[in-house]
């Protein structure tokens, strides 16, 4: 499980669319002025969420959630299901709407849903994909991205990173100075109906299986609002690799 991606919401998307201070000690003046780089900012998130000796130490995680549309009475069940070796399935069940399937088999990304169907994955899709798959998108950082960049106009308290995929836009990450977890993540989603302009926000942050886990998501996508609760984390539960393969041969 990434920490960016607990986001059920990009599953839905292809459905919907004072005084003076005093003077600091030189050392404390030297902390404040040095440089940050992405690598250290990937490397204190990888720690505060629980070290990378915690994320190797899992093989497989699955989450149930709940997912809310906001304004629209529309909300429903979710589950995630995923492995370290980058195997992935979401399955959302929206009423009115019905089942929405998205997966990998750490090969071949695909997505089914009442609106498009069965679909192979290609291009700013697929990669978009790869993140959301991956079992933790910063410490896989330099294989899902291009370039990785320090944001030049972080709000006050975070850093941010502006990460671009192999193909597709970039989206930026913003995480807290003090804590290291995650706030925000934004940029544009790739859908069949578009792109889609999202921003999500994470928090309510709890230790599961010695990780941290967001356990409340709120995303925006275009005009929809969605909210994203963890109701139980599973850690190393098996799970039949059968379950990561598309379900039939996709339509053109």
């Amino acid at each position: 499980m990434t920490t960016k991606t607990i986001a059920f919401r990009c599953a839905l998307g292809l459905v919907l669319l004072g005084g003076c201070a005093s003077t600091p000690a030189p050392q404390a003046a030297a902390a404040a002025s040095a440089v940050r780089t992405p690598d250290a900012v990937l490397a204190d998130s990888i720690a505060a969420t629980g070290g990378l000796a915690t994320w190797n130490a899992h093989r497989t995680v699955h989450l149930k959630v709940t997912v809310s549309l906001k304004a629209m009475a529309l909300d429903g069940p979710a589950e995630h299901f995923l492995t370290k070796a980058d195997k992935s399935l979401v399955r959302t069940t929206v009423t009115g709407v019905g089942l929405v399937l998205e997966g990998t088999n750490g090969q071949v990304f695909w997505s089914k849903d009442p609106v498009n169907g069965v679909r192979l994955l290609e291009g700013a899709e697929a990669e978009q994909a790869r993140v959301e798959a991956s079992w933790n998108a910063d410490i896989e950082a330099h294989r899902l991205f291009s370039k990785i960049e320090m944001a030049t106009d972080p709000p006050a308290g975070q850093e941010c990173l502006v990460m671009t995929p192999r193909i597709g836009p970039p989206m930026r990450s913003c995480y807290d100075r003090q804590t290291h977890l995650q706030i925000s993540q934004e940029g544009v989603r790739v859908t069949p109906q578009g792109d889609i302009p999202f921003r999500s926000t994470e928090s309510d942050w709890r230790t599961v299986g010695g990780l941290k886990i967001p356990y409340l998501s709120e995303g925006q996508m275009g005009p929809v609002t969605v909210v994203t609760t963890v109701n139980d984390v599973a850690f190393d539960e098996p799970m039949d690799d059968a379950m990561f393969e598309p379900p039939a041969t996709p339509q053109p």
